[in-house]
């Protein structure tokens, strides 16, 4: 069964933690989806298809972008993540835009797709090489592929430095499987063109952008921080206690200011992706 993992994992436990911190993950994303989006260079009357949709709004700005004679249809494997999504659509939209529960490792789209995008959704494919030869399947004559992919551990300090508390507390979890699924899946440059290119995309490009990821406060960092990336993950593996969480978070609300720019419009906390590129042979 493919993705089966990652079905289990995007609707029991990240999927739910996602939608529990009440859109602020969406809200400190929102660079990484400017950035996605410029990349696309999207055009009006294209039809989109957005893999990984999660809560829709990378979707809801390709359609934007697309106008009324454009389509985007946004994809994803998470029941609670598309029940979200789909507040989106509005009368003023629903013609343009809509959402589907599905795997794009797997399935056929029509029309014939003119962009393919992904903020952070394409490095959970559990066999990347075979879901990209599948999305060329559906592709139009020309088609494009934009996706946003984190970049290494040690450029994403937001995730580095709690991790690092977390595992001064706890100790290190088990280690992964190199390139397994995960958030992390696309830090390499080469990896990932080499996945594109045997699946028959040609001109891949990796294009490394410096943003700032935009939070509220320190407290709520600090909280996304236990909850999602590397050192959510870490807390959850090691089952943590009740206490251990409290001191994770006290461990990490205290280094926040190092590493964080404090301002009058909230905290900014620097990042990296790698905006990846290519085209359908």
């Amino acid at each position: 069964m493919v993705n089966e993992t990652q079905k289990t994992y995007w609707n029991e436990i990240a999927g739910p933690k996602w939608l529990g911190l009440g859109g602020a993950m969406e809200a400190r994303l929102a660079p990484v989806n400017d950035a996605l989006i410029e990349a696309a260079a999207l055009q009006p009357g294209e039809h989109v298809l957005d893999v990984g949709c999660g809560a829709g709004f990378t979707s809801l700005e390709a359609a934007h972008k697309v106008g009324p004679h454009g389509h985007v249809l946004g994809v994803d494997i998470s029941h609670s993540m598309l029940e979200a999504a789909r507040e989106l659509t509005t009368g003023e939209n629903a013609g343009q835009l809509e959402f589907a529960l599905a795997d794009a490792q797997t399935e056929y789209f029509t029309p014939p797709v003119n962009v393919f995008l992904s903020r952070f959704g394409v490095m959970f494919f559990d066999n990347p090489v075979a879901a990209f030869a599948n999305l060329r399947r559906s592709a139009a004559p020309g088609a494009r592929l934009a996706f946003a992919a984190w970049a290494p551990l040690a450029d994403n300090i937001h995730w580095a430095k709690p991790l690092a508390l977390v595992q001064a507390l706890l100790g290190p979890g088990e280690k992964g499987m190199p390139r397994a699924a995960g958030p992390l899946a696309f830090d390499d440059p080469d990896y990932v063109l080499a996945i594109l290119r045997d699946a028959g995309w040609s001109h891949g490009a990796v294009r490394v952008q410096g943003l700032h990821l935009r939070g509220v406060s320190l407290d709520e960092e600090a909280q996304i921080a236990c909850t999602m990336g590397p050192s959510g993950a870490l807390l959850d593996g090691k089952h943590a206690s009740l206490a251990q969480r409290e001191m994770a978070y006290d461990a990490i609300r205290t280094a926040l200011p190092g590493y964080a720019q404090i301002t009058p419009d909230g905290v900014r906390l620097a990042a990296t992706i790698h905006l990846i590129t290519a085209r359908a042979m």
